[in-house]
């Protein structure tokens, strides 16, 4: 049996633990930020607190029933388009498990984007090498993802999901997603307040605020600022409470909307930031929400994207691998970018002066404003 904390626990004795187990302790004015990074902490447990997420041996595993690293054996180097011809694979199943074994420096990519085998591979992971020992790998025995698979990415992968959807964990706006979306980003959000960036914005739309875990930080640091928290309207009732337990709810503005019904209807913000979510998506959608914040904007506002960046060279941090991973298997085009893509995201939807500023855990603020003139 598992407890809402994650651990397992006798059966019999659980409501006894769980009645006993504390609640989180709520941030204050002056917090302290994190003194280690989470990004670090989960990337060596090979989770990174989403549902999809498996262990690191079980992406192993999977790289090595599908055939990927002996065909990069074979081949010496190849791009995902060819690793995807070569092996079972599709495109974006090649894409994620190239990139997960990159960040495990288990494979090498070159500034062409292709990718070969480390010395590490070669030597324990290569059939033909008297050190070879990945049949010998006892990964928990999660199936690979539907969407991995050419034979299994049309009908059978989409109902899967679609029943995915129905359990507590993965059901927008329940109070278990908006417990687990506030534990994995309240870190990362805290950092990106403490940056300084949101010195001079008086009114911030926070799109899609889940439990208002950049707006409680945001407003402990900045009494009087102000912000505007759109979310699903069913996780309204379930937002309310986190807020009151901070002491911010009377300086939030909650109000139900669905991100991707246009045109949003917002009141008049010098700010717009949306956190954690474009990467959900795919390109042509992320570039329709960002042109919508900027029709939004007054002249002179700011932007800020909040999400997990691949490096320059998209060979790690980890924890980004694996979160891009995960968004392969959900199966709605969504993926991870670098800053210098983000910024271009940015740049095709009208904004000028894009930066990148790194917080925590990999993520950064990609920031950017709409200019003064037509």
């Amino acid at each position: 049996m598992i407890s809402k904390q994650g651990g397992y626990i006798a059966r019999g004795l659980a409501p006894a633990l769980t009645a006993a187990a504390p609640r989180r302790v709520p941030l204050t004015a002056g917090f302290q930020l994190a003194s280690h990074d989470l990004g670090d902490l989960l990337g060596s447990l090979g989770i990174t607190l989403f549902t999809r997420e498996r262990t690191l041996v079980q992406y192993v595993a999977w790289s090595v029933n599908a055939g990927l690293l002996e065909f990069l054996a074979e081949h010496g180097s190849a791009t995902v388009e060819e690793a995807s011809a070569g092996t079972p694979l599709t495109v974006r199943g090649a894409d994620a498990l190239l990139g997960v074994l990159c960040a495990l420096r288990l494979v090498s990519r070159s500034s062409g984007g292709r990718y070969s085998l480390t010395a590490a591979s070669r030597d324990y992971l290569i059939r033909e090498s008297p050190f070879y020992l990945a049949d010998q790998l006892e990964p928990v025995g999660f199936p690979i993802h539907d969407v991995y698979l050419k034979r299994r990415a049309g009908l059978i992968a989409r109902i899967r999901l679609r029943l995915l959807g129905y359990l507590p964990m993965l059901r927008f706006g329940t109070v278990p997603r908006i417990d687990n979306q506030h534990a994995r980003n309240l870190a990362a959000c805290a950092a990106a307040v403490r940056t300084g960036e949101f010195a001079h914005a008086k009114r911030i739309a926070d799109i899609a605020g889940g439990s208002g875990v950049f707006a409680i930080p945001l407003l402990l640091e900045y009494p009087n600022k102000r912000v505007v928290l759109t979310e699903l309207p069913q996780a309204l009732p379930n937002i309310r409470p986190i807020l009151a337990a901070h002491g911010v709810e009377d300086r939030v503005d909650l109000r139900a909307a669905n991100v991707f019904a246009f045109p949003w209807d917002l009141p008049a913000c010098d700010g717009i930031f949306i956190g954690n979510f474009l990467h959900a998506f795919d390109e042509q959608l992320g570039l329709k929400i960002c042109r919508e914040i900027f029709r939004l904007l007054p002249a002179g506002g700011t932007v800020w994207l909040h999400e997990m960046l691949w490096n320059d060279t998209r060979d790690g941090p980890l924890i980004t691998a694996l979160r891009h991973a995960s968004m392969v298997s959900a199966g709605r085009g969504g993926g991870q970018r670098t800053g210098a893509e983000w910024m271009s995201l940015l740049q095709r939807a009208g904004f000028v002066e894009t930066r990148v500023v790194p917080t925590a855990s990999a993520f950064a603020l990609i920031t950017a404003r709409k200019p003064h003139g037509p």
